[in-house]
């Protein structure tokens, strides 16, 4: 009897507590869906509780929005889902007379912001035998379909290839009287003509290698792409062309490099040679590069390295179609994803299976591991700068999408009762600065941390 008497008592107290979250979910809704900000443009979002798998609000979270740099989200599900706790780092044969390589698509071979793993490097560097690099079949194009063709030259475009270097970019600084410095120096020799203007800039001239320099002020850097896989001949020679990337493998590692193109022997069958792998950088550390800041170039190169361990092919819609045909096929809209960056406008994706895919990130990763490959509000990466938590602690972990006319928001918000929910902002086709959109966003996302 007293334990009946104790349950009646309880009862309005849950009822309470019930009422006050869907109150709260209402508030949220009317906030979103009236917003004077969001009702000049086109917005999305979702608000999901991962405990009970419970969608608390949402508007127009089933209609399609460029994502951006929200793709990243699907691509950082498919590294987690195929890979191990390391990026395959280079695959090679080690006859007696050679060792002969291929690159597995690794963004991180020689790349500035990873130096410290570079176990290719090692392998490759004055070894007592001769060194064939080996080119890898690649259809996928140095651009990805729907890339602004005139961000050819920009730092943020680099283009893709089945072995990297240096992260496809060189880079040029400023020094004081007029000098400056190019690294690696081999670049040096492929400057056309000097400029002198007043306005400092590095330009790649249309298709080829070849770049216009002006002057840099001092301590300015500019980082610049360059074809790795455009041909080249000797003056002397016309009947054994070589590429910029063995060109610069073997300035690299000074010694020379022959390289092999498999087209040219379509008898030799090279899929069938016991490859070894040698691994390089620990995963998470190039997941967090790629999240926090946003890093196109090692998500269109990641996507590719997780196909050829999957289907031994570094084709990217090889293994879209398969990530959206088995782990991601329950999404309640299937994307449109074509590349693994979000650079493209062609992907189309919907808040709700945003939400969807993050969840899964949630039930399958402790918090531990999947927090800190997210951008930490007022702490780290693109969203540094907002989403400050009290006493520094953040409470908002999220991927942000942006391009012209496109603000993206995704991930978790660490609630005051030490709830998590997951949420997903889409805006699109509004016009100007994206500025007042991200100050509604988390106007909104501290009301949802305050009252959940």
């Amino acid at each position: 009897m007293r334990l009946f008497l104790l349950l009646i008592l309880l009862l309005p107290s849950c009822a309470v507590f019930k009422s006050r979250d869907t109150r709260s979910a209402l508030k949220i809704r009317r906030e979103v869906a009236h917003s004077p900000v969001f009702s000049k443009a086109f917005t999305g979002f979702t608000l999901l509780d991962p405990a009970n798998v419970k969608t608390l609000v949402d508007v127009n979270g089933d209609h399609y929005f460029t994502p951006a740099s929200n793709t990243k989200i699907f691509t950082l599900a498919t590294c987690l889902e195929v890979l191990g706790d390391s990026v395959p780092g280079v695959q090679y044969l080690y006859p007696d007379d050679a060792i002969v390589f291929r690159g597995t698509g690794d963004p991180t071979f020689l790349h500035p912001k990873f130096e410290v793993w570079q176990l290719a490097r090692r392998l490759l560097y004055r070894p007592p035998v001769k060194l064939v690099y080996l080119h890898r079949h690649f259809d996928e194009g140095r651009f990805g379909a729907g890339w602004a063709w005139d961000d050819f030259n920009e730092e943020y475009q680099p283009e893709r290839s089945p072995m990297p270097i240096y992260g496809n970019c060189f880079q040029v600084s400023g020094k004081p009287n007029n000098e400056f410095h190019v690294e690696p120096t081999f670049f040096l020799g492929f400057f056309r003509h000097w400029q002198i203007e007043t306005q400092a800039k590095v330009k790649r001239m249309e298709e080829n290698n070849n770049w216009i320099l002006d002057t840099l002020a001092d301590q300015e850097e500019r980082i610049v792409p360059f074809r790795p896989l455009i041909k080249q001949f000797a003056a002397w020679d016309d009947t054994n062309p070589t590429t910029l990337l063995g060109d610069l493998l073997s300035d690299t590692l000074k010694r020379p490099i022959t390289e092999f193109f498999p087209e040219d022997h379509p008898d030799i069958e090279l899929s069938t040679y016991p490859w070894r792998t040698l691994y390089s950088t620990p995963l998470d550390t190039v997941l967090r590069r790629m999240m926090h800041q946003s890093d196109n170039f090692i998500a269109e190169q990641m996507l590719l390295v997780c196909a050829g361990v999957k289907f031994d092919l570094l084709q990217q819609d090889t293994m879209i179609k398969w990530m959206l045909d088995s782990t991601q096929m329950n999404l309640p809209q299937r994307p449109k994803w074509v590349d693994g960056s979000g650079l493209s406008r062609y992907n189309l994706m919907t808040p709700q299976s945003i939400s969807q895919v993050l969840l899964k990130l949630w039930k399958e990763q402790p918090r531990e591991r999947l927090f800190p490959l997210f951008p930490a509000g007022g702490v780290s990466g693109t969203i540094a700068d907002r989403y400050a938590g009290k006493d520094g602690k953040p409470y908002v972990f999220a991927k942000t999408g942006g391009m012209s006319s496109v603000q993206c928001l995704s991930g978790y918000v660490v609630c005051n009762s030490g709830k998590v929910l997951i949420f997903s902002f889409m805006h699109n086709n509004f016009v100007g600065s994206s500025k007042a959109w991200k100050a509604e966003m988390q106007r909104l996302l501290e009301q949802i941390r305050d009252r959940f």
